[in-house]
């Protein structure tokens, strides 16, 4: 046996400073040879080459993503001289590599050692037979970070996220352990018999006696007391050498045990001792939470209630260093955070986080689905292998990261990757399903993140994540509306396993150029640079913060409306929002309530976030959000709900205006927490009369406090009569004729060949393009009402009532692809109900309808700003207003010239508040445009016809 100041010795030698260094950019050095003399370049093991200093100059632009300061993909060498301590004499010994990209090969006197390969875990090296304790060593290391696997892009080792960093940045270290040791641990929790077992991996190589060996654990509170204890002997076989084998060892918690949850995310410790005899051997401490995760039909148990994943996509961005922090106060901060905004879950897309973020997930409570580090094109055909080397490196990869998080609380799911496959499966993806489970059957697995089709048919998973924007029958341009009586129930309905919203929402909002004084490292937001250029050009500058505010706006009731969407969908068991924060590549898209930094850009506080994004959630179903004044408002409330059975909860809800109450009730209702979603109350109140106004529909669930409370605006509109003198009104739109009796709708104005001709009987002309008549008509002192429609201008935009979808520059072909508009104050909108920006009764107005150009005429003010995408920061509007002659012209891209539009409250009341406005007084344009200037912005007709 061993000496007895052996026993417990674990030592660790760091070794994160003053490496000798050198870069190979031609792939040819021989630094590992051993009498070859190393650069005096010096280097640290806790840093990226580029923060070093290592690395080129680049003189590329990017227009879309961030850049470093310097780059560089390819071969750089480590060196160093080492003691190895005397008391390292007669134990295992590896050299480890944290923070890693992404392949190493080590040489200790010029002895190759072995390779590493990992981008989701540590390079261990087996340097055991390599050293002598109490002997200098010369320790060389290779690190390559170029692509050397047909994995494509991940977020792991992608130029727009992580950067494509070189070195290695989480240290570097000499482990030295006994011979007879404890290696891997697992940890199996039972929260019915409220128990727990570890299954403990025991070294005795070389040892001669196998008996008389035993294993003690002991579980401690939080509080440091004791639990449990429980001791075992290991088990022996007389024919067994090599002994490397496992020994399981079970302890009961108590009827009061703590059960780990994203409410409670309590951490036990269990001190596991290693014994021969009555000496001790090895110890370790791990902490470990009791938590069960499973499926259940439709459901995703924890703990063995159903529970609903609110979830948003970590994508590998840290913008101060361009790779993953080691730092556990950093990973604490990010989920106190998101837990603030209601948020339990996270996805990593497409990579695997160092050992401190799985620290700081187990100690606030996250539920973490982590991912394969590729997304790669391997597995798109189903009847086509992978490529037979990824495919191998994959399946070790997951191997890997099971072994390394098995005892983590916190992990509870894994993905093969991101957006892999087709409408089908893939079988090897299925393979690897298998193996994952074979490793650990206590966690939930799925194929991919993304891509494939419901119903899963014969994919391997144990849950599945469709894009339910994109999944049929739905689109994107339908994630958001008005009408909340929808939700995704047609996809859910075709698949019995728990399903997860792919990468929900994706509105975005204006860019804020102030970051850039943020960002303190190698990184700079390199795609300002030509947003800004583009906007001193313009002279938009002093518009940004504006833009900012209304565009703000505008994602939030976007994003809050495809939230509920999700909610109100029975069968749905998560969301997984992409993102809380901004997107720094890919075209650079500002999805997120939060900058890069982690730090709110103040469109929404986190209460106000909850009430769409907690385990409870108030929902309310209508076919529509504006009424004419005496109809009935019809709502159905909801409740999403995975929390608790209260048998004593009180209903209350109120319709208001402008914080008086129009009416409201209260009742007693019983919730259960059943299927996740129940129907509450229905809502029906009529109307009073008065003008245009907003109405509030609020609800809250109190169970001694307010446990929920949610919500929505309405908006009423009166009934208009024909405005007087209707017959003066002139226009060429046949679809007015249903509003406008007894309005002339005739082809002509009566103007001859352009001679003068002064139609005393014509007070207002509308009309849907500009013609020679109506331009001499307006010239001559006429006011026109031009109603623009897509085609017939020089310059016009497409735009739907959604922000654009990521950004422009990465989807430029999408349909829409403007952010929002700002209602400036107005006397033509007077009697329009609306807070300057973006809102639901607007929808039908401006959804699908043209944006009008004034990049030519930048000196007219809009009426109805719409706000352009920053990339391409056009002059923008919905109305505006000029002189033209001694004339008036109101141009408006409003759908008021659509039958079924017009059959709408909003749409109503604003185009007889408009002919109010053009027959006033107050119909004077402050701002002249030239007959020149009109016909670089509309195309004109010789004659007009219906």
């Amino acid at each position: 046996m061993l000496s007895q100041n052996l026993k417990e010795q674990k030592e660790v030698l760091k070794l994160n400073e003053d490496w000798h260094f050198s870069l190979d950019p031609e792939d040819n050095m021989k630094w590992h040879q051993h009498t070859t003399e190393f650069p005096d370049n010096v280097i640290n093991g806790t840093s990226s080459w580029e923060e070093q200093g290592y690395g080129m100059r680049s003189s590329h632009q990017p227009i879309g993503t961030w850049k470093k300061d310097r780059e560089y993909e390819g071969v750089g060498w480590y060196m160093k001289e080492v003691n190895i301590p005397v008391a390292f004499d007669n134990h295992k010994m590896s050299l480890i590599l944290r923070g890693v990209r992404w392949l190493t090969e080590l040489w200790i006197d010029g002895k190759f050692v072995g390779k590493g390969e990992s981008l989701v875990s540590s390079h261990p090296f087996n340097i055991t037979s390599f050293v002598q304790a109490g002997k200098k060593h010369r320790f060389v290391i290779r690190v390559d970070n170029r692509m050397n696997y047909s994995l494509h892009e991940s977020h792991i080792h992608s130029y727009h996220t992580a950067t494509n960093w070189g070195g290695i940045t989480g240290g570097i270290e000499i482990k030295a352990e006994l011979p007879y040791s404890m290696k891997d641990v697992k940890v199996q929790s039972d929260t019915v018999q409220k128990s727990v077992t570890f299954d403990v991996m025991v070294d005795r190589e070389g040892c001669k006696d196998l008996r008389n060996w035993s294993l003690v654990a002991k579980v401690n509170d939080s509080n440091g007391g004791l639990v449990a204890t429980e001791y075992a002997n290991l088990k022996v076989n007389d024919t067994e050498k090599n002994i490397v084998r496992e020994q399981s060892i079970t302890l009961q918690l108590g009827d009061n045990a703590n059960l780990w949850s994203p409410q409670n995310p309590y951490l036990y410790e269990v001190e596991l001792i290693l014994m021969y005899k009555e000496e001790v051997y090895d110890r370790k401490y791990i902490k470990f939470g009791l938590r069960t995760i499973q499926t259940k039909g439709q459901h995703i148990m924890l703990n063995g209630k159903a529970t609903f994943l609110a979830g948003y996509v970590d994508c590998c961005i840290f913008p101060q260093t361009g790779y993953p922090v080691w730092d556990v106060s950093h990973c604490r901060k990010q989920f106190k955070i998101v837990k603030s905004y209601g948020f339990n879950h996270v996805r990593l897309h497409g990579w695997n986080p160092p050992e401190p973020f799985w620290e700081a997930a187990d100690q606030e409570g996250m539920l973490v689905q982590t991912e394969l580090p590729h997304w790669s094109r391997q597995y798109i055909y189903r009847n086509q292998d992978a490529n037979q080397e990824t495919h191998a490196f994959l399946k070790r990869e997951l191997k890997r990261m099971i072994e390394n998080l098995h005892t983590h609380p916190s992990f509870v799911m894994l993905s093969m990757g991101n957006e892999l496959i087709g409408a089908e499966g893939h079988p090897q993806l299925n393979e690897l399903v298998k193996y994952a489970r074979e490793l650990d059957d206590t966690r939930l697995y799925t194929d991919n993140t993304g891509f494939g089709e419901i119903p899963a048919h014969d994919r391997e998973g144990d849950y599945f994540t469709p894009t339910l924007n994109w999944h049929p029958p739905y689109n994107s341009e339908h994630s958001a509306l008005p009408d909340t009586s929808l939700d995704y129930g047609e996809v859910t309905r075709l698949e019995n396993k728990p399903l997860i919203a792919h990468e929900h929402g994706q509105f975005t909002m204006y860019v804020r150029p102030e970051e850039v004084k943020k960002y303190e490292g190698i990184i700079k937001p390199h795609w300002l640079e030509s947003i800004n250029e583009t906007l001193s050009a313009k002279k938009m500058e002093g518009r940004v913060d504006a833009f900012i505010e209304a565009t703000g706006a505008h994602l939030v009731r976007s994003l809050k409306e495809t939230m509920e969407k999700a909610r109100r969908t029975k069968g749905l068991s998560g969301i997984q929002l992409l993102d809380i924060r901004d997107f720094p590549g890919q075209g650079h898209a500002t999805v997120g309530i939060l900058d890069v930094f982690w730090d709110a850009k103040n469109i929404i506080d986190p209460v106000a976030f909850r009430q769409f994004n907690e385990q409870t959630v108030l929902l309310m179903r209508t076919n529509k959000r504006t009424y004419f004044n005496g109809e009935i408002l019809s709502a159905d409330l909801e409740v999403s709900h995975f929390g608790e059975e209260a048998t004593s909860a009180v209903l209350s809800w109120k319709l208001e205006e402008e914080n008086q109450p129009v009416e409201e009730g209260k009742e007693h209702i019983t919730i259960v927490p059943g299927d996740g979603l129940l129907e509450l109350l229905k809502v029906r109140v009529r109307i009073p009369n008065g003008v245009g106004r907003k109405l509030k529909l609020s609800a809250s669930i109190i169970i001694n406090e307010v446990i929920s409370t949610n919500e929505w605006d309405f908006w009423t509109f009166p009934r208009h009569k024909l405005p007087e003198n209707q017959e003066r009104i002139w226009t060429n739109i046949d679809s007015l004729s249903t509003v406008l009796y007894g309005a002339r709708n005739e082809e002509t104005i009566g103007i001859d060949h352009l001679s003068f001709k002064e139609d005393k009987e014509v007070d207002l002309v509308i009309t849907d393009q500009l013609s020679r008549d109506v331009l001499q008509y307006l010239v001559d002192g006429g006011s026109v009402w031009l109603m623009a429609q897509e085609g017939r201008q020089h310059d016009e935009i497409h735009t739907k009532y959604l922000p654009i979808f990521w950004n422009y520059v990465w989807f430029p072909e999408q349909n829409g692809t403007t952010m929002g508009m700002i209602i400036h104050p107005h006397p033509a909108l007077s009697n329009i109900p609306h807070d300057g920006f973006s809102d639901w009764h607007w929808y039908h107005l401006v959804n699908n309808t043209i944006a009008l150009g004034m990049d030519l005429i930048p000196q007219v003010k809009p009426i109805v700003e719409v706000i352009d995408n920053f990339n391409r920061a056009k002059h923008l509007a919905y109305a505006y207003e000029v002189k033209v002659g001694r004339g008036k012209l109101f141009v408006s891209s409003f759908n008021l010239a659509n039958r079924q539009t017009m059959k709408r409250p909003e749409a109503h009341h604003l185009f007889f508040q408009l002919i109010d406005y053009m027959k006033s007084n107050q119909f004077q344009p402050e701002t002249s445009l030239t007959i020149g200037e009109l016909l670089g912005i509309f195309k004109v007709r010789s004659l007009l016809h219906r």
